[in-house]
């Protein structure tokens, strides 16, 4: 017979199986507390920053990049579409992330749209790069990303936190009952 003590063993371990699912990735632990006994990767060398750019044209000569101003730097430079530095003048991403150049919107990541900036006098400088008919990935507006900080919000976290409460709410009128 199912008792409404059962349901409370049970609810506990469903979330902190959901929430070990969730964090286990960012933290490098795995089930149970269990430490990552992983042996450490070997130190990469960085690669040099692209190069700096002021208009959009500057970045011609590279293949598949893009005048872009990330979060994690001032400076507008010569990217590729993931935002990391062109290697051998090439770039190799399938899909572009905020203030790339873009055809459409299938070349732009999730939560981004191809479109035509609005640029006008009180326009941001980075963006000012772009010539004023030249199509770039902005964030989606109509299924709920904003751009703040150079990046778009992540609408995802918004729909998880929506769906949890949802879950929630369910288990707490299973349990009243």
């Amino acid at each position: 017979m199912w008792h409404k003590r059962h349901a409370l063993a049970i609810v506990p371990v469903i979330i902190v199986g959901w929430l070990n699912i969730q964090c286990t990735e960012g933290f490098g632990i795995s089930s149970f507390g269990k430490a990552n006994t992983d042996p450490p990767k070997p130190a990469t060398t960085s690669a040099a920053p692209a190069r700096p750019c002021s208009r959009q044209a500057e970045c011609a000569g590279i293949s598949s990049s893009s005048c872009v101003r990330t979060h994690y730097d001032p400076i507008t430079r010569c990217l590729c579409g993931d935002n990391q530095p062109p290697v051998n003048g090439q770039c190799d991403s399938q899909t572009k992330a905020l203030y790339h150049v873009c055809a459409n919107s299938d070349e732009c990541n999730d939560g981004l749209i191809c479109g035509t900036p609005n640029i006008t006098g009180t326009t941001p400088l980075h963006l000012r790069v772009h010539p004023p008919s030249e199509k770039i990935c902005l964030c989606d507006a109509d299924s709920g990303f904003t751009e703040k900080e150079h990046a778009c919000n992540d609408a995802d976290i918004l729909k998880t936190s929506l769906i949890a409460i949802f879950v929630v709410s369910c288990i707490r009128k299973i349990l009243a009952n």
